[in-house]
């Protein structure tokens, strides 16, 4: 099922104080979300990071809000 969510293009993503950025579909755990989810290495002011993302066309998004987030 494809759920409605908010993303943020991971080139517009700020750093937060402790210097994590992380997208929901890293610790969601709905087993029937069928959107463009993705497993990609992103670098972030150098630091190499390993998240699922939204992924559009060829523009990796971080999700902020979902309406199929489950923890």
């Amino acid at each position: 099922m494809q759920y409605d969510c908010k993303t943020i293009p991971m080139i517009k993503v700020q750093v937060g104080r402790n210097g994590s950025i992380e997208s929901l579909c890293n610790t969601c755990l709905c087993r029937d979300c069928t959107n463009p989810i993705e497993c990609k290495k992103i670098s972030i002011m150098g630091i190499t990071y390993s998240s699922r993302v939204f992924v559009r066309g060829n523009e990796p998004s971080c999700v902020v809000e979902c309406s199929g987030f489950i923890i």
